[in-house]
């Protein structure tokens, strides 16, 4: 177990989870447009999916440094 007093925390991890359940949103239409059958909402879903957890993996990198 890790001591409380040892963990880092930085600034913008509420951000980042922020990003990360935006994208969880995004995935969620993603599987709804998929199972009517949209392949363009699919498509711009997915993007937006993957867009959110780029920036939160970078704002991540960011907050470790």
């Amino acid at each position: 177990m890790i001591d409380a007093k040892s963990q880092r925390n930085f600034a913008g991890a509420a951000e980042l989870v922020e990003h990360a359940e935006t994208a969880t949103r995004c995935l969620k239409e993603l599987c709804a447009a998929c199972a009517n059958g949209d392949k363009v909402a699919a498509r711009k879903a997915l993007r937006r999916a993957i867009s959110e957890l780029e920036v939160a993996r970078a704002m991540l990198r960011t907050g470790l440094e």
